[in-house]
């Protein structure tokens, strides 16, 4: 499928080993579970030096045995307080029903959004980030972070998050299994259209944070996030104001690139168990009747995966792209935890 004009989707000083800084996260987690923030140096491509940083929070129940983790990889203007809403957690965080599942919880901001470094926009690109992705995957492989050495490894994505994993799973492997929601192999032409006039530079918004960034980051105008985003019956409207309060950005490289990881070579490369979870009402990439139900979505995905993918899908009813952010969010993120304990497996196993 050709994508001409693909916009995606929500979706350094000393930076040696020694450097990592953890503390408590500021998360919506109860007491009982343990978090800690963690800066990982990292490199945007191979053989440069690791001059910039990720951030993530690790999130996991006490005494836990630690043997599987989900890395959770937000989309463009999303930061990692999408997987972690601040606003009703018992309804609007993956991070807490992953964790009370019993796996941890790797909850990042990918490289150019939230407390992670801001490199040059046009170094921030779909292979850069994949490149940093498989980074932090080899570190909670190795013990890098926290000390703990994970056995078993998920990537959970959200539209450009996808996009991302796909990238660094078909090069680099080094995960057992991938959660793909907010896209499918296939986009909204119509949402395109509106998509390429509803993104400007950040210097144009009134958000102060963004005054400072480097030119070529992007942010989505004032007023769009609710009819991109969310179906507006099935989405409660603090949620969309806070959405908009806190949007994050993008990089014009990012929308540039991004076209690479429709390519079905890409996602036939993955060889470990594979969810697709998608809203009903998805704007940007659900047309015709492919989001209607999960064995209309599965018909239409499985040519682009490999037997060993194992194929899974689950379509979110009356659900807009941003699935983790609709009120009827839990009903997916209990479809994921059982995927999880059986295609992976958690870590009390």
């Amino acid at each position: 499928m050709k994508i001409n004009h693909f916009i995606p989707l929500l979706s350094a000083s000393a930076l040696i080993l020694q450097s990592f800084t953890a503390d408590v996260a500021k998360s919506t987690i109860p007491p009982s579970v343990t978090c800690t923030n963690t800066f990982l140096p990292v490199a945007l491509a191979p053989g440069e030096s690791k001059q910039y940083q990720v951030y993530g929070e690790l999130c996991s129940k006490p005494g836990i045995k630690k043997r599987t983790v989900q890395v959770l990889v937000s989309g463009n203007t999303y930061d990692h307080s999408y997987w972690d809403f601040s606003y009703q957690p018992e309804s609007y965080s993956y991070v807490k029903a992953a964790v009370k599942k019993g796996d941890a919880t790797f909850n990042i901001d990918r490289i150019g959004i939230g407390k992670s470094s801001r490199p040059p926009a046009d170094q921030v690109t779909l292979q850069s980030n994949a490149y940093v992705l498989n980074q932090v995957n080899q570190a909670l492989r190795d013990g890098t972070i926290n000390g703990v050495k994970f056995e078993r490894i998920i990537n959970v994505g959200h539209s450009f998050g996808s996009l991302t994993i796909i990238e660094a799973v078909s090069q680099y492997g080094n995960v057992d299994g991938v959660i793909l929601t907010g896209f499918i192999h296939n986009t909204n032409p119509d949402y395109l259209n509106e998509a390429a006039v509803s993104y400007y530079p950040v210097q144009q918004d009134p958000a102060p944070r963004f005054q400072n960034l480097p030119f070529g980051y992007l942010t989505s105008i004032p007023g769009v996030r609710g009819k991109f985003f969310h179906n507006l019956t099935n989405t409660d409207p603090q949620v969309i104001a806070l959405d908009e309060a806190t949007k994050d950005t993008l990089t014009l490289a990012e929308a540039q690139t991004s076209a690479a990881a429709f390519d079905p070579e890409k996602s036939k490369k993955i060889k470990v168990p594979v969810l697709i979870v998608i809203g009903q009402n998805d704007v940007p990439f659900c047309t015709g009747n492919i989001c209607d139900n999960k064995e209309n979505l599965a018909a239409f995905e499985a040519q682009f995966f490999a037997p060993e993918a194992e194929l899974k899908t689950y379509v979110l009813p009356d659900a807009g792209h941003s699935i983790t952010l609709a009120q009827n969010a839990p009903e997916w993120y209990k479809v994921a935890q059982r995927w999880s304990n059986r295609f992976v497996g958690n870590s009390s196993q």
